[in-house]
């Protein structure tokens, strides 16, 4: 492949799906199958302000001033039993009892907000070989939860009694492939910067950052609960940010009406994913709103990006149906499309100058049954107008030409010079070239050169 040639839209996207084959296999390595395990015993779960009954920890609000858990372990010989814990990991703070004697605190649990002090997110408290008894074992775990700033749907993400847990070794194992998509986006960020891609996909790939940190903060496992409420928030905020982020570059592809029905689609998508009750569905169905944007935009649009657009947005739509995708799964797939993007484009082609005795010394333009015919050293510049273009003239005439401009620079080549989407320059009116800037024409204005076409512009000037 020539130096500046763009890799094929195609493998690109080809690529990006199995980036995501990839992604959810990473994921899923740490984590091994369990083993299939008996049902767990239900908790006799008390409110202090509504009516006791058996329940699972993780569907309980703990809305009430204190919450009080109870189970009973039974234990067939204490000298053969192996070492005991119980397990917390709640947005809420806990005291835990082994047979009606504390066995260890979580923060200081508390009738309101002033009299709580929050624990931490996660929390293990061995059990005493001196409180084990054969029988019947009462396990009694008291929560508050006054400190949490917006409302949580299930602040309860596990409580168990067995044997103790490395919490730390646990956490390493899930979040890995997080860690290693973290070094690969501010890899392709910094990728993104030093190629110049435009702003908008280098604060993509800000905000996709920052929500990778944001997830991997949860290795800090001292942090207190109300910290995990601003960790969801926070990872949900910068997921809607990024979907609308995404919509915006798939606007690009598309009409200004388009465009604009196409933003407010995914802006109502995203304020409609924050009604849902829980932070996790919250960032997975604006992460879906932004994929389905960019499907759509590759799907109405036109233009180079919308094969790695769509094939983006089909990554993240399949991949988002698989367990892992919100830890390592999308990060994993956003790096390597923010590295795609960052890709050096191959140069536009434009016409060669032909030699000098067979450069026609007119041009033919026409307007719908009129054709007129200009000097070359008459044309100064064209500029796009939905399927017509506009042909600015030295003797300062506008014609408006019933051709788009791809045509038009074809039929007036090796006259005009694509330098942009939107406009066409004649060689022979150029008066300054700007490195990394517009162009300066005899007549006095500035047009724009867009990033494509800067190796055709080159090429011309160094003839």
């Amino acid at each position: 492949m020539a130096v500046g040639e763009r890799v094929p839209a195609s493998l690109i996207a080809s690529f990006l799906l199995l980036a995501g084959l990839a992604a959810l296999g990473i994921a899923a390595w740490p984590r091994p199958v369990p083993a299939p395990q008996p049902r767990a015993p239900a908790w006799w779960i008390c409110p202090s302000n509504a009516a006791c009954g058996w329940g699972e920890p993780t569907g309980a609000s703990l809305a009430a001033p204190v919450t009080v858990m109870r189970r009973v372990v039974r234990i067939a010989d204490p000298r053969r039993e192996e070492a005991l814990a119980v397990d917390v990991t709640a947005m809420a703070s806990a005291e835990v009892r082994w047979n009606g004697a504390v066995i260890g605190v979580n923060g200081r649990v508390g009738p309101d907000r002033a009299r709580e002090v929050p624990g931490r997110f996660t929390a293990s408290f061995p059990v005493p070989w001196e409180r084990l008894r054969a029988g019947d074992n009462l396990v009694e775990v008291r929560f508050s939860a006054h400190h949490r700033w917006v409302p949580v749907g299930r602040p309860v993400h596990r409580l168990a009694v067995g044997p103790p847990q490395e919490p730390l070794r646990s956490v390493l194992r899930a979040y890995l492939p997080t860690l290693i998509a973290l070094g690969l986006l501010a890899a392709a960020l910094l990728l993104q910067l030093f190629a110049g891609t435009g702003r908008v996909a280098a604060l993509l790939g800000g905000v996709v950052l920052a929500q990778a940190v944001a997830e991997a903060s949860k290795l800090m496992l001292t942090y207190a609960y109300p910290w995990q409420v601003t960790r969801l928030f926070v990872v949900a905020l910068l997921a809607g940010i990024g979907a609308l982020l995404l919509a915006w570059l798939a606007g690009a592809l598309v009409e200004r009406r388009a465009r604009l029905l196409l933003l407010s689609a995914t802006a109502l998508a995203v304020g409609g994913a924050w009604l849902l009750p829980a932070w996790d569905a919250k960032a997975l169905w604006a992460l879906r709103a932004g994929a389905g944007a960019a499907v759509a935009g590759a799907a109405l649009g036109r233009g180079r990006m919308r094969v790695l657009l769509g094939g983006y947005g089909l990554a993240l739509l399949w991949s988002s149906l698989v367990p892992g995708f919100l830890d390592s799964g999308y990060y994993l797939l956003a790096a390597a499309f923010l590295a795609a993007v960052a890709f050096p484009r191959r140069a536009v082609p434009v016409e060669a100058p032909m030699p000098a005795p067979a450069v026609p010394a007119y041009v033919t333009l026409p307007h719908g049954n009129v054709q007129h015919r200009i000097a070359s050293g008459d044309l100064l510049r064209a500029q796009a107008e939905d399927d017509y273009c506009r042909v600015h003239l030295a003797d300062g005439r506008d014609l408006l030409v019933t051709v788009n401009l791809g045509a038009l620079v074809r039929m007036a080549a090796p006259h005009l010079i694509r330098v942009h989407r939107s406009h066409a320059v004649n060689g022979a009116s150029v008066a300054a070239l700007h490195r990394g800037g517009p162009i300066e024409l005899i007549d006095g204005s500035s047009i724009p050169v867009g990033r494509t076409y800067r190796a055709a512009l080159a090429a011309w000037r160094d003839q």
